[in-house]
């Protein structure tokens, strides 16, 4: 066997070429910038656009997967850093040689002939670049050494111990051997691989270094050996820095997919979720994309208490209505996440009908569904515990009606009783139907709320007086639910009677679970100011029940309101309507586009020991045909309860310690002097409130006729809707029935029925004449 020695470059033509060019192109267009005319100026601009664009993704590794097919992918990945170099010292060359012309040119070729300048400065510091790139490029211009060992070829039987290898590992060792490993011409000398094992989509093997040296083989070595992608390779070093298993991917790995979620999670632990990684990774047949586990590693002893919905989705590519993230219930250390196709909450659940409400023994009832399939599940009452609030917020157009209309239909179909207070009138038809006592409008509803207060004072007194612990519902003594639809207008800054119904809802929140008369407060947000600004509202409300936050307006602003289950989640990020994922860019008359979908009751709900998630209510328009009139329950245990006399004096009388105005102050329909007690203005009764507000409604016209006793016909008749004559008296439901037949027997009033519309005037029914009567 004899040895030769060679000289021979140590790079291909091509890598020498793309060298030079990084060295030479800075300069080049340095000097002929000035001098193209603005066509080719612009063609130049636009090719550095794209050449800067091409090396900046490749600086970075953001290449996509249609990058591993380039000619040459090899040589700009392992050059990567140069190539950025460069490309930052040719732009500079080829803007000021096209903006400033031929002196500022000359001025970044030749300014660092005067270093004091700051031309001068700004020369050197090119110049340094483009030195620099030459330097840390030296090697691929430079020759080596190799000497070729010449075997004689065998006259005899071949000596099977001298044959070339002959399984496709044995080649692949081989290879390694003489590019990486070699001792004299290797890209990392005596780094030896071994141990390799072939599969259907990879390579493994074990890479060993000298003794007392650690393994650095870059993966843009192996990458250039085998041909494959850099991303395609992975290293981890094994039970010491000598040692360390490569394995390198025929086919794209999942986790090297962004359309996978395995592959966007590398950008969550980025920028969301570090140190976080994924475990039974699946298809999730319920909504068409993935489910896996979110799992801490190992030194992370628990996931992030608070973890950025908008971000997360942000991360994973997808809307926020088609990510699902739900903390694990027991382990603080896992999590579930889900990424949708298609969110299965968009076709909606037809509500099932008042059976479908029937509460477990422990006071659970399903009201809706979550993402995955789970119910949606919230606590009315707890055998030990009482009755549970409930606070629900949502936007208008956000189904904050519809979630209120289920919530006291789930009381009524479990003999609930309910007292109803909407500040606005009847926003909720279908709640009044359902409630022993309403108040409407927002005298009205501060009315409901006293009476709430009054009937807690009775059973706190019966409880003292019976030594009762826990509360026992029955028939005549039932769970009695306060319900207060747009709690804001009651209870925020500027509201009348805003100390007073602080106080009332403060009782409520803190008294009334042990008491069996749970609060349901309805708003915009949660904001803490539009609850009263009270920290016991809050807490109380925290501890004893169930929070459904739904789509909300950039009026929730402070996100720190939220209760616990709610970190991370900014509800202004639901979106108003489902996504559309075909929005064409160009409008096509001949594509018919389908209209806009609002996302109609989908939020978020937390209940203690409920499956928190993404939720949508349950479908239902109006809840009337579900009414069971023999179930509407009353708080009859408390002995004024039905006297409607008594019952409207205690609306309309504010609780102790608010009698002057509410607020503290002197009442604002009187005038105080001192030392005199003038009397206080009498309280209307129902049937002047009725009439005062018929009046108000009707046309003036119409009254003044009726004032001066002109001949009135039937067309000259002013009609009011009842429902609107109801929502501007502030009389109780229970009672404008009553009041609405005394003022008609009395002649003061007359009704009419125009189809199912029923229509109130002032006055007895005019007389048809003859030829009408005809």
């Amino acid at each position: 066997m004899s040895t030769i020695t060679k000289t021979v470059p140590n790079a291909e033509p091509a890598e020498r070429a793309a060298a030079a060019l990084q060295i030479v192109l800075p300069v080049g267009a340095g000097i002929l910038a000035p001098y193209l005319d603005p066509s080719a100026g612009a063609y130049a601009g636009a090719g550095f656009l794209a050449g800067a664009a091409f090396a900046g993704a490749n600086y970075m590794g953001r290449l996509g997967r249609w990058a591993h097919q380039l000619p040459g992918i090899d040589i700009a990945r392992a050059h990567r850093d140069t190539m950025g170099i460069s490309t930052i010292t040719t732009g500079m060359g080829l803007a000021l040689g096209q903006l400033g012309g031929a002196e500022a040119s000359d001025a970044l070729m030749a300014g660092a002939l005067e270093p004091t300048t700051v031309p001068g400065i700004l020369s050197l510091g090119w110049w340094a670049a483009v030195v620099f790139t030459g330097w840390r490029l030296r090697r691929v211009f430079g020759r080596q050494k190799i000497e070729v060992k010449q075997t004689p070829t065998p006259v005899g039987p071949a000596n099977t111990g001298d044959l070339a290898p002959v399984s496709l590992a044995d080649k692949m060792i081989a290879a390694w051997g003489r590019v990486i490993s070699d001792p004299k011409s290797g890209r990392h000398r005596n780094q030896v691989l071994s141990d390799v094992v072939i599969y259907a989509d990879r390579w493994e093997g074990r890479i060993t270094a000298a003794l007392g040296d650690s393994v650095n083989v870059s993966k843009e070595s192996v990458s250039s050996l085998f041909g494959r992608s850099v991303d395609d390779i992975t290293l981890r070093f094994g039970t010491h820095s000598g040692e360390a298993f490569i394995t390198v991917w025929y086919t794209q790995r999942a986790e090297l997919d962004p359309s996978t979620l395995q592959g966007a999670w590398k950008r969550v632990r980025a920028r969301v979720l570090p140190k976080t990684h994924l475990e039974e990774v699946g298809h999730d047949e319920n909504t068409g994309g993935q489910v896996a586990r979110v799992v801490a590693d190992d030194d992370l002893d628990a996931l992030p208490r608070v973890v950025n919905v908008g971000e997360l989705a942000g991360a994973l590519r997808r809307s926020i209505d088609l990510v699902s993230y739900e903390p694990g219930r027991r382990d603080p250390r896992r999590a579930i996440i889900r990424v949708m196709d298609h969110n299965p909450l968009e076709a909606g659940h037809d509500f099932q009908g008042l059976d479908s409400l029937k509460a477990t023994p422990g006071g659970w009832v399903n009201i809706g569904k979550i993402v995955s399939g789970f119910p949606a599940k919230i606590q009315l009452f707890d055998p030990k515990l009482g009755a549970l609030h409930v606070v629900i917020a949502g936007t208008t157009g956000s189904g904050k009606g519809g979630t209120a209309q289920m919530i006291s239909l789930a009381y009524h179909a479990n003999k609930m009783a309910q007292i109803y207070g909407d500040p606005k009138g009847a926003s909720n038809p279908a709640i009044p139907k359902m409630a022993a006592y309403s108040g409407l409008t927002q005298q009205g509803a501060l009315g409901a709320m006293r009476i709430s207060w009054w009937a807690l004072q009775h059973r706190i007194d019966e409880a003292a007086r019976l030594e009762l612990k826990n509360f026992e519902p029955s028939a005549m003594r039932p769970y009695c639910a306060t319900i207060l639809d747009e709690a804001a207008q009651m209870l925020a800054p500027g509201a009348p009677n805003r100390k007073e119904a602080i106080k009332i809802v403060k009782d409520g929140a803190s008294l009334t679970r042990s008491m069996g008369m749970p609060w349901v407060l309805i708003n915009q947000t949660v904001n803490l100011d539009q609850l009263g600004s009270e920290q016991a509202i809050r807490a109380n409300l925290l501890a004893g029940g169930t929070w459904i936050i739904l789509r909300t307006d950039s009026d929730q602003v402070n996100l720190g309101d939220l209760p616990p289950g709610f970190d991370g989640i900014d509800p202004s990020l639901i979106p108003p309507v489902w996504v559309e994922e075909d929005d064409a860019l160009v409008y096509d008359p001949t594509i018919e586009e389908s209209d806009p979908r609002r996302t109609f009751g989908l939020g978020y709900v937390a209940a203690p020991g409920g499956r928190a998630g993404m939720m949508r209510i349950d479908t239902l328009e109006d809840a009337t045909e579900h009414i069971r009139p023999e179930s509407v329950m009353a708080p009859v245990d408390v002995p004024w309860w039905g006297d409607e006399a008594y019952m409207e004096e205690l609306a309309q009388t504010p609780i102790p310690g608010f009698e002057e105005d509410g607020e503290g102050g002197t009442d604002e329909a009187g005038v105080s002097f001192p030392g005199v007690d003038l009397p206080k203005p009498r309280e209307l009764t129902s049937e002047e409130k009725v009439l005062a507000a018929l009046r108000d409604e009707s046309d003036p016209m119409y009254v003044g006729m009726l004032a001066e006793g002109d001949d009135i016909g039937p067309d000259d008749v002013d009609y009011v809707e009842r429902g609107q004559l109801l929502a501007a008296c502030g009389v109780p439901e229970s009672t404008f029935a009553n009041v609405l037949n005394k003022l008609e027997k009395a002649g003061r009033i007359h009704r009419v029925k125009e189809g199912k519309v029923s229509k109130v005037a002032l006055g007895p029914r005019p007389e048809k004449t003859g030829d009408e009567a005809a």
